[in-house]
């Protein structure tokens, strides 16, 4: 009995805590594009709205923790594009650290030691090339895509030994965060295009983020334009569990029982999330939407870090481990303790492993100290068996993290451009979406989000003064020449 009243009482604390709050626009989620969508309202002179973020600080993925005296990025840690590019812009704006990224600033490793890998890259450099051209032309002339793998093949690149998937994991994998059998060529393009000639003089470069403020800094303090200390808009700490919603307006349910009712809300959850249903919409997202969102992928992409006593590896930026057995194990390391990275201090010494899809989701199920082992038995075989142990092991668990379910999005073969319409359409222009994974152009970099953040700000603000935009979407998405070809060869006579 005394344990009921116990319950009892804890219920009813729970809801004497929750709150009801009314606003014109809730932005869920408080990353890069939640705050160029916050910035956007802001200058369009509407301040009634509010923004829920599940931590207890703003920047999304844009993510670092201590770690070896410094502060390393856990999620995104390069600036894509360079120029005019606004993420670019703002990294200038607040003197980001940063430096430039040289991929072929690299040493290769196989079970022989250290081997002369420069021609392979070459090559599949030059073919890379012919892999956009080809995505290029397929889209002008409104062909068919095909996978990366093809493209690859079809451009003269046929990997043959262990070190050719090394240089080839390196090349694709590192970059889209899946295999070339997942990716489409034609995407792949866009991308690319996008990424590095869209921006003007300059704009095709890399450029590695090195501030200890972390790589955040920057969307935080464009964030205080809009909110102020204990600013009552903004929920910190709260996670959405449910999302009601309707042609006349929104309520959102959390966690902690509070609800928000508003007119508009604007969904930036990954497609991750939105895949693995972490948030319950109500009613149920429609078939169209789900067709889109469940056609796109979200890569995980995982930065292992371990510290030492001292450097005893390479003073090139990258180093490329060729596995005989298995492609792409623990292939792309990376040297913070390079010419023009991180100054010398005795106690950071810090080299890093990215794995990425199957690897990842592998390496999340294990404990710190398995994944350690498994990373110094790559290392020894590179190194010799005298190097010393790691004093320190961090690595983030993307995947299985219910506020992300993985680290970028990448454009699959099969997923058409109608389906990538579906994902990003808005639901009776009273719910909105934007991320990354919603710009066709820029998907997977932090210029999508930002971009998508700012147009869906715009649609809000363009309802609210009863002009929405016609919002494009296509409940049936239909193959003319699939169904001609079936048609030619008398299937559906057989079917009927």
């Amino acid at each position: 009995m005394v344990r009921k009243s116990i319950l009892l009482a804890s219920c009813f604390l729970v809801a004497a805590q929750a709150k009801d709050y009314h606003t014109k626009v809730v932005i869920l989620g408080g990353g890069v594009s939640g705050i160029s969508a916050a910035l956007n309202l802001t200058a369009s002179g509407i301040s009634d709205f509010m923004m829920v973020e599940a931590r207890d600080i703003l920047g999304g993925r844009a993510q670092n923790a201590p770690f070896a005296d410094i502060n390393v990025e856990l999620g995104c840690n390069w600036v894509q594009g360079l120029g005019t590019n606004p993420i670019n812009q703002l990294a200038l704006k607040y003197n980001l650290s940063t430096t430039f990224s040289d991929s072929a600033d690299v040493v290769w490793y196989n079970e022989s030691g250290k081997y002369d890998g420069t021609a392979t890259y070459n090559k599949l450099d030059a073919d890379f090339t012919k892999v956009l051209d080809i995505g290029m032309e397929k889209l002008k002339s409104n062909l068919v895509d095909v996978s990366g793998r093809v493209s690859l093949d079809l451009a003269g690149w046929h990997p043959k030994t262990p070190e050719d998937e090394a240089a080839e994991y390196y090349f694709w994998d590192w970059e889209f965060g899946e295999d070339p059998e997942a990716s489409s060529t034609v995407f792949a393009a866009v991308n690319d295009y996008w990424t590095y000639n869209s921006f003007g003089p300059g704009s095709d470069g890399n450029n590695y983020v090195l501030d200890n403020r972390g790589f955040s800094r920057i969307f935080i303090e464009e964030s205080k334009k809009v909110f102020k200390q204990n600013d009552k808009r903004l929920l910190l700490g709260t996670t959405v569990t449910k999302i009601e919603y309707n042609n006349k307006g929104v309520t959102v349910h959390t966690k902690n029982g509070d609800r928000i009712y508003a007119e508009y809300a604007l969904s930036t959850f990954s497609v991750g999330v939105l895949q693995h249903k972490d948030v319950e919409w109500s009613p149920a997202l429609p078939d169209w939407k789900l067709e889109g969102i469940y056609g796109f992928h979200m890569a995980t992409y995982t930065k292992i870090f371990l510290n030492f006593p001292y450097q005893f590896w390479d003073d090139t930026q990258f180093v490329v481990w060729a596995d005989p057995d298995r492609r792409g194990y623990l292939n792309a390391w990376q040297n913070l303790n390079a010419p023009g990275y991180l100054p010398k201090n005795t106690s950071t010494n810090i080299f890093f492993a990215t794995v990425t899809q199957d690897l990842s989701y592998e390496m999340e199920a294990k404990t710190n100290e398995e994944v350690q082992a498994e990373l110094m038995a790559v290392l020894r075989k590179m190194y010799g068996n005298d190097i010393p142990e790691p004093t320190e092991i961090m690595f983030p668990r993307w995947h299985n993290n219910p506020l992300f379910r993985g680290s970028y999005s990448n454009w699959p073969i099969g997923e058409s451009d109608e389906h990538h319409a579906n994902m990003k359409a808005s639901l009776h222009n009273r719910v909105f979406f934007s991320g990354e994974a919603m710009s066709e152009e820029y998907y997977g970099f932090l210029q999508g989000a930002w971009f998508t953040g700012a147009k869906a700000a715009s649609d809000i603000t363009r309802c609210m003064k009863h002009k929405c935009p016609s919002s494009e979407y296509y409940p049936e998405i239909k193959n003319a020449d699939i169904k001609a070809s079936i048609v030619r060869r008398g299937f559906l006579d057989t079917l009927q």
